[in-house]
């Protein structure tokens, strides 16, 4: 059984893993303020683009961050123990250190979209609750994100519908793609430039950092009394994943249903902005329909190879993350490889990803059938648990 629910853990990783990318995407290939826009998308709203974009909002859009949100809480309680078990503990706190570390470096460095510090930080915190039970880690995360969603959607319904003056929005918008083309220069120039706008781009994103670590937190909360209670482990009862499966395809339907309009009604502004606000809201409903959907595969013969071939790539989450972005940043950025930086539509950017879905999922296996953990995994276990064997033993 303690195999199984490791499996399971790791394939939901792996999902979670692979899912980020094809949101992350656009963030690689056209600068920040365009990354998520329909409207403003360089490459226009052609039939297949606006496809793409629709697919990614309606099934990938937060719902995979917020999955790895939540794995991340259960690896805070299984790395660190009980709060009581002081030596776990302090192993605990030098592990998340280092991922501050390494959280700095990608973000400033590699890519300015890296989620590795706000883990860090969020985890920082949830190590002090780890020792709360199931019930009431699931009440206080899941009111944390009522209480921020509703805010959120309130600020947004309020921009959404307070009128504009065409005069202004048409010079913010102009502003909006100026900024855009002086980024997109920057990160198809040499080397230097592409890193300097990327350290701009991560210094930016910072003082939104409050408001990712509550999010955050909660998400780990939830994910945590979750694993409690048995859902993330596979231990849970089928009524109880037929419920999270139909409470997620009811929030599915919402959100698909809000972008399906917003693209066959010409992208209005106000609609965008409410979509997104409950694209947000609705994440975690919809994160656990997937998880749902994992278990029962896992529990099914016929398909039970997806949870099999995704759970290599979810061992070695953090090796297939950095490796992402080292990848991408390859293709666009320039001075780092072919520099095609604000030159890939989103079809070209959805086969460049299933293209990095397929190799690292042959990756992870071919790895993990020679060494015991990831490459990055094995630096990061030395750094603040010691000298861990990587190869594994040759059988007689």
């Amino acid at each position: 059984m303690d195999k199984d629910r490791i499996v399971l853990l790791d394939a939901l990783r792996g999902l979670g893993v692979l899912g980020i990318l094809l949101c992350n995407a656009p963030d690689f290939a056209v600068p920040p303020v365009l990354a998520e826009s329909a409207s403003h998308w360089p490459h226009g709203t052609g039939p297949a683009t606006l496809s793409v974009w629709v697919v990614t909002q309606w099934l990938f859009q937060r719902k995979f961050v917020t999955l790895f949100a939540m794995l991340f809480g259960v690896s805070i309680f299984l790395v660190g123990g009980e709060r009581s078990d002081k030596d776990r503990g302090a192993i605990l706190r030098r592990r998340l250190s280092w991922m501050v570390v390494f959280g700095l470096l990608h973000g400033f460095a590699i890519w300015y979209g890296d989620v590795l510090l706000s883990y860090a930080l969020a985890g920082f915190a949830i190590l002090f609750v780890r020792s709360w039970p199931a019930r009431k880690l699931i009440r206080t995360g899941l009111t944390i994100w009522i209480v921020f969603s509703l805010l959120a959607l309130v600020g947004l319904s309020f921009a959404a519908f307070m009128p504009q003056a065409a005069a202004q929005e048409a010079l913010e918008t102009t502003k909006m793609l100026a900024k855009a083309k002086a980024a997109e220069a920057q990160y198809g120039g040499s080397f230097v430039q592409s890193l300097v706008q990327n350290v701009k781009d991560r210094l930016a994103f910072l003082p939104g950092e409050p408001i990712i670590f509550v999010m955050t937190s909660a998400l780990m909360m939830l994910g945590l009394g979750a694993f409690k209670a048995g859902v993330l482990t596979g231990e849970a009862s089928d009524k109880v994943y037929r419920r999270l499966l139909v409470w997620g395809l009811l929030a599915s339907a919402l959100v698909g249903g809000l972008f399906i309009a917003e693209a066959m009604l010409g992208l209005p502004r106000g609609l965008g902005m409410i979509s997104v606000g409950v694209q947000w809201a609705l994440a975690p409903p919809t994160t656990l329909a997937y998880v749902a959907l994992m278990v029962f595969a896992a529990r099914s013969k016929a398909w039970s190879a997806i949870p099999r071939a995704l759970a290599p790539v979810g061992q070695m989450a953090f090796t297939n993350y950095l490796a992402q972005s080292v990848i991408m940043t390859a293709i666009f950025y320039g001075g780092r490889g072919l520099g095609l930086h604000g030159q890939v539509d989103r079809p070209g950017l959805a086969a460049i990803t299933v293209g990095i879905w397929i190799a690292q999922i042959l990756w992870s296996r071919w790895w993990l059938g020679r060494f015991e953990m990831g490459p990055l995994e094995w630096v990061w276990r030395r750094l603040y648990r010691g000298p861990s064997p990587l190869r594994r033993p040759v059988a007689a």
